[in-house]
C-alpha cells in the first residue's frame, strides 16, 4: 500500500514539473504582442492615394483635392527583416521606428520585404502590425521572407497572407494566380501593383514575389552539383511558374497601356547576380567587413557600385532559377529589392538593372553592433521615389542619425 502511495505521488510531481514546465515555456512565447504608444500614430492628413481595381489588376492613383490626378511622383518606403518576434523589448522598439517613420514621411505605400512577423506563436503580432497599419491609414504590402511560417508554432505562409489581405489597406493578394495554360503558380502572395499617372497611364508596375524558405528535398537533389560547386547554400528561389507569370503579366500590362512599362521587383532573398556583380565590381570574393569600395566608377561594361557594403557572405540561393536573365529578356525592370542579410546594404547597377538591400529595420536580430562591426546600428528603411517620367531614386535613412538621442538606450538592449 504504502509503495502504490509513493508511485502515486511521483507521478503526481513528474506531471506537476511537466505542467509548470509548459506553463513557463508559454508564458515566455504565447502572450507576446507589443506596447505601442497610440500618441505616435498619426494619418497623414494629406493624403490622396486611391486604390481600385483597374484592367484587372491592382492601381495606386493620387489626386489631388479637386479629384484631379497630378503628375507628381509616388513615394515608396520599405522595411526588411523587422523580425517582430518574441523579444518584447526589442519589438517594441522596432514598432516605435516603424510608427515614426511612416509618420515622418508620409510615404504613398509602404513595403515589407520580408521576415516580418516571425518566430513562435506570431498570429497575435501579425495581427496587431495589421491594426497598426490600418490605424496609419497608409497604403501597405508585403512579401513573405525564409523565416515566416518557418516552424510547427507559426502560423503558416498561407494563413499570413489571408490575414494580410482581410485589412482594407493592405494590397497584398491572397489568391493564386496562374499562367496562361492554366498552371498555378508557386507561392503565397505574388502580385503587381501599379502606379497610375495622370493620364491614367502606368507609370510603373511594382511586382512582389514569394521568395520561399529553402529549397525543397527535390530541387536539392537536383541542384546538388550546382550547389556545391557555387555557394553551398540551401536557400530557396524564384520559380519558374512565377518567372513564367512575370513575362505574361508584364506583356498584359504593356497591351493594356500601348507601350512600355518599367517595373520594380521585391523579393526577399538577393539573387545570385547580386554575388556575382558586387564580385566582379570589387575584385573580393572573400567578405572583408571594412572594406569600402569605390562608388560611381562604371567599368568597362557600364557597371557600377552606388551606395552601401558588402558586410556579410551573400546569402543567395546555391541554384540559379532565372529571374535576373528573365528580367533581362524582358527589359521591363530596372530595379530590384531585396532583403535577407541584415548588415549588407549595397546597391548596384549591374547590366542596366539595379540591384538593391532594402535597409534593415528589425532591432531583435543580429546586427552591425552584435557582430561588432560598428558601434551604430544599421537599421532604418530605404526610401523609394518613383517619377511619372518612369525614372526612380532611392535613399537609405537610418534611425541612429534621426533619432541620436535614442541610440544609447538601444545599444543597451544588447548588452
Amino acid at each position: 500500500m504504502k509503495k502504490k502511495k509513493k508511485i502515486t505521488i511521483t507521478v503526481l510531481c513528474s506531471c506537476l514539473g511537466v505542467l509548470l514546465a509548459a506553463g513557463a515555456a508559454a508564458a515566455i512565447l504565447l502572450p507576446v504582442t507589443y506596447e505601442i504608444d497610440r500618441s505616435l500614430i498619426v494619418k497623414n492628413p494629406d493624403c490622396r492615394v486611391v486604390a481600385e481595381k483597374r484592367d484587372g489588376y491592382t492601381a495606386l492613383v493620387k489626386k489631388d483635392a479637386a479629384g484631379d490626378g497630378p503628375d507628381g511622383e509616388f513615394k515608396v518606403i520599405g522595411f526588411t527583416d523587422t523580425h517582430l518576434d518574441h523579444n518584447k523589448e526589442k519589438g517594441n522598439v522596432t514598432m516605435e521606428y516603424i510608427i515614426r517613420n511612416i509618420v515622418n514621411e508620409k510615404p504613398d505605400l509602404v513595403v515589407f520585404v520580408g521576415d516580418n512577423v516571425t518566430s513562435s506563436f506570431n498570429g497575435r503580432r501579425a495581427k496587431q502590425l495589421c491594426e497598426v497599419m490600418e490605424e496609419l491609414g497608409v497604403y501597405w504590402t508585403a512579401v513573405l521572407g525564409n523565416h515566416e511560417g518557418d516552424n510547427a508554432w507559426s502560423i503558416s505562409r498561407e494563413k499570413m497572407v489571408k490575414l494580410f489581405a482581410s485589412y482594407s489597406h493592405c494590397l497584398i493578394e491572397a489568391d493564386a494566380k496562374h499562367t496562361s495554360d492554366g498552371d498555378e503558380v508557386w507561392g503565397e502572395g505574388n502580385h503587381v501593383i501599379n502606379l497610375i499617372d495622370s493620364q491614367g497611364k502606368i507609370a510603373r508596375s511594382l511586382f512582389f514575389f514569394d521568395g520561399g524558405n529553402e529549397m525543397s528535398e527535390a530541387d536539392l537533389e537536383a541542384y546538388a552539383a550546382e550547389i556545391e560547386a557555387g555557394t553551398g547554400r540551401k536557400d530557396d528561389y524564384v520559380k519558374p511558374s512565377q518567372i513564367k507569370w512575370y513575362r505574361e503579366t508584364v506583356a498584359d500590362l504593356e497591351r493594356i497601356g500601348g507601350g512600355d512599362v518599367k517595373s520594380t521587383v521585391f523579393v526577399h532573398i538577393p539573387l545570385p547576380e547580386y554575388k556575382t556583380a558586387y564580385e566582379e565590381l570589387t575584385g573580393e570574393t572573400e567578405v572583408s567587413p571594412t572594406s569600402v569600395p569605390v562608388y560611381d566608377t562604371p567599368n568597362e561594361n557600364g557597371d557600377y557600385l552606388i551606395m552601401g557594403q558588402r558586410r556579410e557572405g551573400i546569402c543567395c540561393s546555391g541554384h540559379n532559377g532565372g529571374l535576373f536573365d528573365a528580367l533581362l529578356d524582358v527589359g521591363s525592370t530596372d530595379l530590384v529589392v531585396c532583403g535577407h542579410d541584415h548588415v549588407n546594404d549595397f546597391v548596384l547597377s549591374y547590366r542596366g538593372i539595379v540591384l538593391s538591400y532594402n535597409e534593415p529595420s528589425g532591432y531583435s536580430s543580429y546586427n552591425l553592433y552584435t557582430k561588432k562591426l560598428s558601434d551604430d546600428l544599421l537599421q532604418g528603411y530605404t526610401c523609394y521615389t518613383f517619377r511619372a517620367d518612369g525614372s526612380f531614386g532611392l535613399e537609405q535613412r537610418h534611425n541612429a542619425d534621426l533619432y541620436p538621442a535614442a541610440q544609447e538606450g538601444i545599444r543597451a538592449l544588447y548588452d
